[in-house]
């Protein structure tokens, strides 16, 4: 065996065996490590495919070592194969999976413009997963990063949010039709924001909540965008401000709202809330076991209607909506900020990616390829 073979096992075994003794109770079900992916990842995405496959995109290793590459997990033999590059580097980009079952790869930084790169970019992608390959999408009407992308009941993709080539936070929003594939300028928010997460309600609405809007602190406005009317309806604010938070549909159609910051600092919470699109209001539920933030994509409905909390903090929970309480899962020696958490079509979920801290660290903090699978039970 090669020395870095053995290394790739002690890690994995190392995580394993500190998985193992934090495991709560078996009514939570179980995490587990699995193989790395192939590269370092950070604010990534993770696009479930109607094979059942996942496709990893891009990210960042670190402070401006943003990726072009992409993988894919095979949950039959729970490992990470080497796919083709994407046709840029790309973080805080966006993927939707569309109705042919291509993925639509949209906006992001590709390179910082300070150290000569193109900053952030208009342009877009489109994965086959029949042949492997990018091919060049249509532009956007507007540079964007950390915006937010939802499919719409009418298979056209709202595109919503972010900020602009100078980091100011933006209200204009834009239909991606792939009929045509063309985007198009639609309303713009009420509020400049950078909105994720964006959830596609039961009624077909779209709601964002908070988000980052250029300095001080976070809002807690929260608006919806009505697609037969194409317009943005303000409703109730949030109980409290909050950025960098997770926003999960729930089975009975309301939002779980949880985390993130009240300002752009590292100082996350510990709260959660939940909306009811029936009377547009937002009602304070209690508290997680962890403050965490930066996991926009690492919380996930499961089948029984619980919730998965995995990012965003090291430890990982639980949330029963039925009970309103929350159990401990594992906790990671390290936390996974901006890792993701994706459903499988069997019902386990992938988590995979994130960073830590990054303390001592002159670049900042390094991004992780560990990944697990969680088991319900």
């Amino acid at each position: 065996m090669t020395r870095k073979y053995l290394l790739s096992v002690f890690a994995i075994l190392f995580v394993a065996t500190a998985v193992s003794f934090t495991v709560s109770h078996a009514s939570v079900g179980r995490l587990r490590a699995i193989p790395a992916m192939h590269a370092r990842r950070a604010d990534h995405t993770a696009t479930l495919l109607p094979d059942g496959r996942v496709l990893i995109a891009g990210g960042m290793v670190e402070n401006g070592v943003f990726l072009d590459s992409a993988e894919l997990f095979d949950p039959s033999n729970q490992t990470f194969l080497p796919a083709a590059n994407m046709l840029s580097r790309r973080v805080g980009h966006t993927a939707t999976l569309l109705p042919n079952g291509k993925v639509l790869i949209a906006g992001g930084s590709a390179g910082r413009l300070s150290e000569g790169g193109p900053g952030i970019v208009a342009t877009t992608e489109i994965f086959d997963p029949t042949t492997g390959r990018f091919t060049a999408g249509p532009m956007m009407t507007s540079p964007r990063n950390g915006h937010a992308a939802v499919l719409l009941p009418n298979n056209k993709v709202l595109i919503i949010g972010g900020t602009d080539q100078d980091e100011r936070p933006l209200k204009t929003a834009e239909i991606y039709d792939p009929a045509t594939n063309r985007f198009t300028t639609t309303a713009s928010m009420n509020v400049a924001r950078l909105p994720r997460p964006a959830v596609l309600l039961q009624d077909g609405r779209v709601l964002v909540t908070g988000g980052w809007q250029g300095s001080g602190i976070a809002s807690r406005a929260a608006e919806v965008f009505d697609p037969k009317t194409s317009s943005w309806t303000a409703v109730g604010d949030m109980t409290e401000p909050r950025e960098k938070h997770a926003a999960i549909l729930l089975a009975d159609g309301r939002v779980l709202i949880i985390g993130g910051a009240h300002e752009n600092t590292w100082r996350p919470v510990d709260s959660m809330e939940v909306f009811d699109p029936a009377t547009n209001r937002f009602t304070a539920i209690g508290n997680m076991e962890a403050k965490r933030f930066k996991l926009p994509d690492g919380a996930v409905a499961l089948k029984d209607g619980t919730t998965l909390i995995a990012g965003g903090a090291a430890e990982m929970e639980l949330y029963d909506a039925a009970t309103r309480t929350t159990s401990r899962v594992a906790s990671l020696p390290d936390p996974i900020y901006f890792a993701s958490a994706t459903r499988l079509h069997d019902g386990r979920v992938l988590i995979a990616g994130g960073y830590g801290s990054g303390i001592n660290r002159a670049n900042g903090p390094l991004s992780s390829d560990r990944a697990w699978i969680y088991q319900p039970q």
